[in-house]
């Protein structure tokens, strides 16, 4: 689109050279997301396992539909349980949906359906892993899911994603003008500033309160380990 030898805006500029080009602001939004995602191994490790994981619960329609039955079921017994309560458009069965590599505001849906499904998608791996054919990933990924570190980035992501993929809604309406825009981004940019300078309890709270929710062991934060990326020998270690 931008290409300044082939680039759309230069064939356009080509027949008109008052013509301003700028380029397309949730593109850009998603740009920065992917690229600040990917720089990160844990974040971009936990991504490849949600790959996986979408995979292997939905790669056939037999897997899919025992995922279907299986949140149908859960949803009925926290609705006898009083967990959560009836009302219309609310608790709608579902089903995971892989993420799209170039528009990130698709991982957002992936991981809300995985947090809303947990103990559908864990009943679903454990049932490939007992009855499937072959050996299979399944049990590994029972494995990931349940630790902490998966699920404190699984709550950060969907914190982080909450605020940035409602700006790539805001940044495609067609009745927004540059200058809204700019407001719009600065006050994202805000937002994520707040949430790192003081999200942190919030954001640990929820952590804690799933992990106690699903049986997942919280570890103590003060405990030494090794820095990641490391060998134990090299003796670098970090709380």
């Amino acid at each position: 689109m931008r290409g300044e030898f082939n680039g759309l805006q230069k064939k356009i500029i080509d027949e008109n050279p008052y013509a301003f080009y700028v380029h397309c602001y949730a593109h850009r939004l998603q740009l920065v997301v992917m690229s600040v995602a990917s720089s990160c191994s844990s974040i971009h490790d936990f991504f490849e396992y949600i790959s996986l994981i979408v995979t292997t619960t939905t790669t056939s329609c037999k897997r899919r539909d025992a995922l279907t039955e299986a949140q149908h079921q859960d949803i009925l017994d926290r609705l006898e349980s009083g967990e959560i309560s009836t009302g219309r458009g609310l608790h709608q069965s579902s089903t995971l949906s892989r993420p799209g590599d170039t528009r990130w505001g698709s991982h957002h849906t992936t991981l809300l359906r995985l947090d809303q499904m947990w103990s559908s998608v864990l009943k679903v791996l454990s049932t490939v892993d007992e009855y499937g054919r072959g050996p299979s990933q399944a049990a590994g990924l029972i494995e990931k899911m349940e630790s902490f570190k998966f699920v404190f980035i699984l709550k950060l992501m969907l914190k982080l994603f909450g605020i940035t993929n409602e700006l790539s809604k805001v940044l495609q309406r067609k009745d927004l003008n540059i200058v809204l825009a700019m407001e719009l981004v600065n006050d994202v940019k805000a937002r994520l500033a707040t949430f790192r300078e003081s999200g942190w309890d919030n954001l640990f709270g929820d952590v804690q309160e799933f992990c106690g929710a699903n049986s997942i062991l919280v570890p103590n934060m003060d405990e030494v380990i090794p820095v990641r990326g490391r060998s134990r020998r090299e003796g670098r270690t970090v709380t």
